[in-house]
């Protein structure tokens, strides 16, 4: 059956039933990339409403743009104005969107759609590399089904992230031979993040001389003019833009100070000393993961097409030279631009087994339902998979936790300013001066030696003692008293919180491992006025700090009445050590649970003061009797000794244990 149809000139053509079918395989991956979009949305807010966020990422953007539209530049999370952290033009066109849905999850409901097209564009891109239907379907559905495409999507919000989709685009342009969409995307592409010039420039520079036959008419249109933009855009954003914006506050030059001291002096090293490069390869790839979880998936075919992996290498060894070893990992957003790039060199590595005619008809088909089968085995060895589900099943479990901690932050006001930790960070971003904790506590500058200057004291402090990224000896955020290489005494990170808040007077709101601090105004004197004799001997005494009595109100527990611990200290002098305390409850001689207060007292200084703990998670222990004791540790160090596996077993007790009584949990 024919139906005539009027073309672009107004003539009738005649449209075949045949060519009104929607195509089987588009549609297979039009569904898989719906999917893929629902499952990777709901893992990402269901982790931020659950305050697993890890860095600052989310945070940074959602405040930089909201700031943009209130007519501001300045950034306090990261303390550097938009484009002083990464040059990411790209992330200007979120304003218009922000203004109207202001939300954080907006920025990954948007990073999620554009990569979930991939698939689309990638069975274009396959068929016209010559492969059949099934075949093409089959290929770019393995561009969602590679463990790496999971990871981007559900880590948060990334501009980076934006470069697959981007970058997929571009070559597909250039496969379709449209000029303007190639220029178009390569914008796009160079827009996401100033590294992706280097790996513009290589991509120019080796399909110049891939496709030299072309004529210089050709190739200066296609590669030679897009080259010398990303060559004068990557000038401006080294010499002009990160200079002018960044002055100093975040040094990601230090990530290779391994190899040298100074990007000139890391070129020479790579002639003189190239041992240097390849012990840190060695290092990234024997630890690392990020290489095989791009090549495994593709059965290795993207290393039969080795320009590609030119193209890739500025990006590979970026972060393969880097001594952070996130960046060896395919758990971030780093893969971005990679995995394109080797999909493609797969593509093209399978569409060319059809042009060998010693090679069977059969082994381009199988070779494509093998890289499926490749792709769910690397989902099973090291796959987002399992981080799903266990995402899906911690929402139905956390639900009680999320609004309590949701209805702590709801204390916060709009227009206050906060110190917040890295999980809180993107729920609060919509204000002017918002500070990261994590910072605070490492008293250095990200990626550098110099010291923080935080900032004056803020009307609020949130703090989350059970907050392992904040609180993280392995990043160095969380630190006993260290020394720098330069040899400069870097305080404990305990000493530090408390260096920045002694200068105010603060009241305390202590919930389970949730600490809210707000500030009634600057001290003038010390709190406390009330004396305690000097020959009190208290619970234990170390340093300048007392425990002089630990009591707690009630008997019994229930939702209706928390645990409550009471607390009361006596500092004298300086403080040196800042007691973290813990809860053991044990039922029957058999320990129950270990619940967290988290440090005593950080905003007191001299004289004697007095706080209140309570305890809400109790109510979630089975009804019976328990025996209470408190546990008083030297906490940043018992994380480094057991993050770096040194102190030889050193006890961080600060005293014996200190029996509470017993307590009866009732429903």
């Amino acid at each position: 059956m024919t139906h005539p149809k009027l073309d672009a000139r107004g003539n009738f053509e005649v449209i075949t039933a045949e060519r009104q079918r929607a195509e089987p395989g588009k549609v297979i991956v039009t569904a898989l990339a719906g999917l893929f979009f629902l499952i990777c949305t709901w893992t990402s807010y269901a982790r931020w409403a659950n305050f697993q966020y890890r860095s600052f990422d989310l945070a940074y953007y959602v405040q930089a743009i909201w700031q943009l539209i209130h007519g501001r530049l300045d950034v306090s999370v990261e303390n550097v104005p938009l484009l002083g952290n990464h040059v990411e033009p790209i992330v200007f066109l979120f304003a218009p969107l922000f203004a109207v849905f202001r939300h954080p999850m907006l920025f990954v409901i948007v990073q999620n759609a554009a990569l979930a097209t991939m698939p689309l564009v990638g069975y274009n891109i396959a068929k016209r590399l010559g492969l059949d239907g099934k075949r093409a379907c089959l290929l770019s559905a393995a561009l969602l089904l590679a463990p790496a495409a999971g990871y981007i999507a559900i880590h948060e919000f990334h501009p980076e992230a934006l470069v697959a989709p981007f970058l997929l685009l571009m070559l597909q342009a250039w496969v379709a031979k449209s000029i303007s969409r190639h220029w178009l995307w390569f914008v796009a592409v160079l827009a996401c993040k100033e590294n992706m010039a280097p790996l513009l420039i290589v991509y120019c520079a080796t399909l110049c001389v891939a496709e030299r036959s072309r004529g210089l008419a050709v190739l200066r249109r296609w590669f030679l003019w897009p080259m010398g933009l990303a060559l004068i855009w990557f000038v401006l954003c080294a010499y002009v833009i990160t200079p002018a914006l960044n002055s100093g506050n975040i040094d990601y030059v230090a990530l290779y100070d391994q190899l040298g001291t100074s990007p000139e002096n890391i070129l020479i090293n790579a002639v003189v000393r190239p041992q240097l490069i390849g012990s840190a390869l060695l290092q990234s790839l024997t630890h690392g993961n990020l290489v095989l979880g791009l090549l495994l998936p593709f059965l290795c075919l993207p290393l039969l097409r080795p320009r590609w992996i030119v193209i890739a290498a500025p990006i590979l060894l970026q972060h393969l030279l880097s001594w952070r070893s996130s960046e060896w990992m395919i758990y971030f957003h780093y893969a971005a631009p990679l995995l394109p790039l080797f999909w493609i060199a797969s593509v093209e590595a399978i569409a060319a087994f059809d042009q060998r005619k010693h090679v069977p008809s059969f082994v381009s088909r199988v070779a494509a339902w093998l890289v499926i089968i490749g792709c769910a085995g690397a989902q099973v060895w090291i796959g987002p998979v399992s981080r799903i589900v266990t995402t899906t099943a911690d929402w139905f479990e956390a639900g009680q936790d999320r609004a309590r901690k949701n209805a702590f932050i709801a204390q916060i006001p709009p227009a206050s300013s906060v110190v917040a930790p890295l999980p809180y960070l993107s729920h609060l971003a919509m204000r002017e001066k918002l500070y990261s904790l994590h910072y605070i506590l490492k008293g250095l500058k990200t990626l550098g030696r110099s010291s923080y200057q935080p900032p004056s004291a803020t009307d609020f402090v949130l703090i989350d003692y059970r907050d392992s990224a904040t609180f993280d000896p392995g990043a160095g955020f969380y630190h006993p008293t260290m020394k720098t290489v330069e040899g400069r005494i870097v305080p404990s990170s305990d000493r530090l919180l408390h260096d920045f808040l002694k200068g105010a007077v603060w009241t305390a709101d202590e919930q389970d491992e949730l600490t809210l601090l707000q500030n009634l105004g600057s001290r003038k004197t010390p709190v406390g006025e009330q004396s305690s004799p000097d020959n009190e001997a208290g619970v234990f005494s170390i340093g300048a700090t007392r425990l002089i009595s630990i009591a707690t109100a009630g008997e019994v527990v229930s939702r209706s009445r928390p645990l409550e611990v009471q607390l009361r200290w006596r500092f004298q002098g300086e403080r040196n050590v800042f007691p973290w305390m813990l809860l053991r409850l044990s039922r029957e001689k058999a320990k129950v649970a270990l619940l967290v207060k988290g440090l005593c007292a950080p905003e007191a200084t001299e004289g004697i003061y007095t706080e209140t703990w309570r305890v809400v998670t109790a109510e979630h222990l089975l009804p019976g009797d328990y025996s209470l004791e408190a546990l008083f540790v030297d906490n940043s160090k018992r994380g480094w000794f057991e993050t770096n596996r040194s102190g030889g077993g050193e006890s961080t007790l600060l005293s014996a244990p200190v029996s509470l009584g017993h307590i009866k949990v009732e429903q």
